[in-house]
C-alpha cells in the first residue's frame, strides 16, 4: 500500500523530455486533377531546333518525359505535353579583368598581375504546354467557368460536356532566355582566348545539354502536379520520451523500435491494410497515455502532447483523415503547443478531400 501511495508522486515528479524519432513514409502525392482509370494516357511532342538535338537528340528528350500512373501512347491521349526548343544563337563575349597587388612591409606595391575570365552568352528559345481536361472548379479560371457554365445550360451539349470535360491548355511555360559560361581565371588574355577558341563545341554541348535537363524537370514537375500520381518516400517523425529516468522509457523506446521497423513497408504501391494491423499495438499504448496523465502540469501535458501528436501523425499516413483530425483536435485542447494540431488539421481534411475527389479510400494502392 505504501508502495503505491509512493508511486504516483515519483512517477510525475520526474523529468519530461521529448526527442524527435524518424520513421519511413511511402505515400502517393494526388494531383489537382481527377483521371479516371480507365482515361490514364498521355501523350509528348518534342519540335528541336537542329543546334539543340546536335546536343541532346529529339528521342533522348522524349523519352525522359513522364506522367506517373499513366501509359504513354502515340495517338489520341487524355493529356498531351507539347515541348518546343528554339535555335542555339552566340550572342557576345565579355572580358573581365582583376588586378592583384603584392605590397612590401612599408606598403610599397612590390608587384601586379593581372587575372582574365571570358564570357559566353548564347541566346537560346523553349518552351511547353499540358493540355488536358479540366473539372475542378478552383482551378478554372473565371472565363473557363463562364464557358463551363454555358456548356452545361445549353440542351444539345449537356451530355457531351459531362461525360468529356473540354481540353485545354492546363499549365504552360517558358525556359531563360540567355545561358552562359565563365572560364577560370588566366593571366593571359591569350591564354583565355584560346581556351574558347579551342572549347568552343564543347561549352556549347554542355549548356544546351544543362538547359534542356533542367527543362525536362519542370515539364515533369508541372505536368505531374496537375495530373500524376507520383510515389513519395519520406521520413516523418515522432515525439517520444527522451528521459532515461522516466518509468516510461523503456516501453518508449520499444514503440519507436516497432514503428521504424514496421513502417519499412509503409510504400505507395503496397496496401495500408496489414501495416495499420501492426501498428494497433502501437497505437493502443499512446492511446492509453492520455488518461494514464491526467494531470493539469506541464509534465502531463507534454506527455499527453506526444500521445496525441504520434496519433495524430500515424492516422494521418494511415490514410484514416477522419481519425487524425479527431487527435489534431484533442492535441489543441490539450493546450501544449497547439500549432502542431492546427497544421494537422488542415492535411487532415485536405487529405479527405483529396481521397474523395479522386475516389480512393488510400494513398497506398497495388
Amino acid at each position: 500500500m505504501v508502495a503505491l501511495l509512493l508511486s504516483g508522486p515519483l512517477v510525475r515528479g520526474q523529468k519530461v523530455d521529448l526527442d524527435r524519432f524518424y520513421f519511413d513514409a511511402g505515400y502517393l502525392i494526388l494531383p489537382k486533377e481527377y483521371t479516371p482509370q480507365d482515361r490514364r494516357t498521355f501523350g509528348v511532342r518534342v519540335q528541336c531546333a537542329p543546334s539543340v538535338a546536335s546536343a541532346y537528340p529529339e528521342a533522348q528528350i522524349y523519352d525522359k518525359i513522364g506522367l506517373s500512373g499513366f501509359e504513354r501512347v502515340e495517338s489520341n491521349p487524355t493529356v498531351g505535353i507539347q515541348v518546343d526548343f528554339g535555335n542555339v544563337r552566340f550572342e557576345k563575349s565579355e572580358t573581365r579583368t582583376r588586378t592583384e597587388e603584392k605590397k612590401d612591409k612599408d606598403g610599397k606595391v612590390t608587384s601586379k598581375i593581372t587575372y582574365y575570365t571570358i564570357t559566353v552568352r548564347y541566346s537560346i528559345s523553349g518552351g511547353y504546354k499540358v493540355l488536358g481536361p479540366r473539372v475542378d472548379e478552383k482551378s478554372l479560371s473565371r472565363k473557363e467557368k463562364e464557358k463551363a457554365k454555358d456548356l452545361q445550360n445549353n440542351r444539345f451539349l449537356q451530355s457531351a460536356s459531362q461525360t468529356d470535360p473540354a481540353k485545354g491548355v492546363t499549365t504552360s511555360g517558358y525556359f531563360p532566355y540567355e545561358v552562359s559560361y565563365t572560364t577560370r581565371e588566366y593571366t593571359s588574355l591569350v591564354d583565355a582566348n584560346r581556351y574558347i577558341e579551342q572549347n568552343q563545341q564543347n561549352i556549347r554541348t554542355d549548356l544546351v545539354t544543362k538547359y534542356v535537363t533542367d527543362a525536362l524537370a519542370t515539364i515533369n514537375l508541372d505536368a505531374n502536379r496537375w495530373y500524376g500520381y507520383v510515389p513519395v518516400q519520406t521520413r516523418e517523425f515522432l515525439w517520444i520520451l527522451d528521459s532515461k529516468s522516466h518509468p516510461e522509457f523503456p516501453i518508449q523506446q520499444e514503440a519507436i523500435k516497432a514503428v521504424k521497423e514496421l513502417s519499412k513497408r509503409m510504400s505507395a504501391t503496397q496496401p495500408i491494410d496489414r501495416l495499420a494491423k501492426d501498428l494497433q499495438p502501437v497505437m493502443d499504448y499512446f492511446q492509453e497515455l492520455k488518461t494514464k496523465y491526467p494531470g493539469s502540469d506541464k509534465r502531463d501535458q507534454k506527455m499527453r502532447y506526444s500521445a496525441y501528436y504520434n496519433l495524430m501523425v500515424l492516422n494521418y499516413f494511415l490514410d484514416r483523415p477522419d481519425q487524425a483530425l479527431a487527435e489534431a483536435e484533442g492535441l489543441i485542447k490539450n493546450g501544449y503547443d497547439t500549432k502542431d494540431g492546427e497544421k494537422y488539421q488542415e492535411l487532415a481534411v485536405d487529405l479527405k478531400k483529396m481521397l474523395d475527389k479522386h475516389q480512393m479510400d488510400s494513398r497506398h494502392v497495388m
